[in-house]
């Protein structure tokens, strides 16, 4: 049976659905007519997609399946039964390997999850999701197999591996140090900006890193020009994304590092951020027992083989040929049966020259910003 719940913990950011949506059309000849169908018999493909993280206490595995009907596709994608299985049909096992020995297995649970947008093309805010909840987590060290079976006799199948994420593998910026400060602009006789170096090791089982940073704002929302009747606070994080980094191998070791210069930093701000008289912005958060403004965060998103390959099949086309191949690793389907995991630095300060230009450099001098250290010449008044 069906249960509805509303944003139910872990579900999974991101999903992907494969849909085939057909092909319509009749083309008429004049003085006879020839009816060609179309929608023979054909097989329904299931379409899958699944993210493992050791991190999460509920993993989710997402299943569909391809349809072919009468009439105009786009509405009959807008119909939760076109392209989501009865419940009763469906067994899903997921097993836990270490080598030829199975340690642990699961039988899936189905779940309506009702955070799906409703702009698009397929039916929402609904959509069907199966889970399991492994005691203690999952193991970095095993595999993963996924099982599905349909009463129709469809039968489909996959298997992943975890990515180890050890603490300690990040050295720059150094975790564990409270006071490190980015500086980002070096203020003198001329402005500089350095070069930020990120370094850190590769896990086993992780052959990719996305490399991004959190900027910590609070945006102040005021009645008046003076600023001195206040209306609203809304906290903020800026995405900063740096790119990716492939591993030469998955075995783990391999030293890594990513520059990124200073300057990023402040046109990122001013590309994101509206410039209105009428907003304040807050740096980061004052921490007053380590007497310093924390703004950053630095975080590594990671994904193993499978996850990596797909992510680089569907990136965007650059190149004159505009086909890209399918990718899937689903056998007897369609889809993405992978892991992924995630590491970071949090809390980092930053410098005074920092926040100095970010006040009074042309680029984001007209965001209004100012740090909440109450030491600092650039305090928020």
């Amino acid at each position: 049976m069906k249960r509805t719940v509303l944003e139910r913990n872990h579900a999974m950011s991101g999903t992907v659905t494969l849909f085939v949506l057909g092909i319509w059309g009749v083309f008429g000849a004049t003085g006879c007519s020839t009816d060609i169908d179309l929608t023979a018999p054909y097989q329904r493909t299931p379409v899958v997609f699944s993210l493992l993280e050791a991190a999460q206490d509920t993993q989710w595995v997402r299943i569909n399946r391809t349809w072919l009907g009468d009439g105009n596709q786009f509405d009959a994608a807008m119909e939760q039964d076109s392209s989501e299985y009865d419940a009763e049909d469906v067994t899903v096992l997921m097993s836990e390997r270490i080598g030829d020995q199975v340690t642990r297995s699961w039988t899936l649970e189905d779940v309506l999850i009702e955070n799906k947008e409703t702009n698009g093309i397929f039916y929402g805010p609904e959509h069907q999701m199966w889970f399991f909840v492994p005691e203690g987590g999952l193991d970095a060290a095993a595999e993963y197999d996924f099982n599905l079976d349909i009463t129709d006799g469809t039968h489909a199948e996959a298997t992943t591996n975890m990515i180890a994420t050890q603490a300690g593998n990040i050295t720059q910026p150094p975790p564990g140090v409270n006071n490190f400060k980015f500086g980002f602009a070096s203020i003198g006789f001329q402005t500089t900006y350095p070069d930020i170096t990120f370094k850190w090791t590769s896990t086993d089982g992780a052959s990719q890193y996305d490399i991004s940073m959190r900027i910590h704002v609070t945006e102040r929302i005021w009645a008046d020009l003076a600023h001195t009747q206040l209306v609203d606070e809304i906290e903020r994080i800026v995405e900063w994304p740096m790119g990716s980094l492939r591993t030469d191998s998955d075995d783990g070791g391999e030293g890594l590092q990513k520059e990124v210069s200073g300057e990023r930093f402040f046109t990122t701000l001013a590309t994101q951020l509206e410039e209105d008289p009428y907003i304040t912005r807050v740096l980061g958060t004052w921490d007053e027992d380590v007497q310093i403004a924390r703004a950053f965060d630095f975080i590594l998103t990671i994904a193993n083989d499978e996850l990596a390959t797909y992510l680089e099949i569907n990136s965007p086309v650059t190149g004159v040929i505009q086909e890209r191949p399918e990718y899937t690793n689903i056998s007897g389907g369609l889809g993405l049966f992978a892991s992924r995991a995630s590491q970071g630095v949090y809390g980092v300060g930053y410098t005074t020259s920092t926040v100095q230009h970010l006040m009074e450099g042309e680029a984001t001098a007209a965001l209004n910003f100012c740090t909440p250290n109450p030491f600092s010449a650039f305090f928020c008044d």
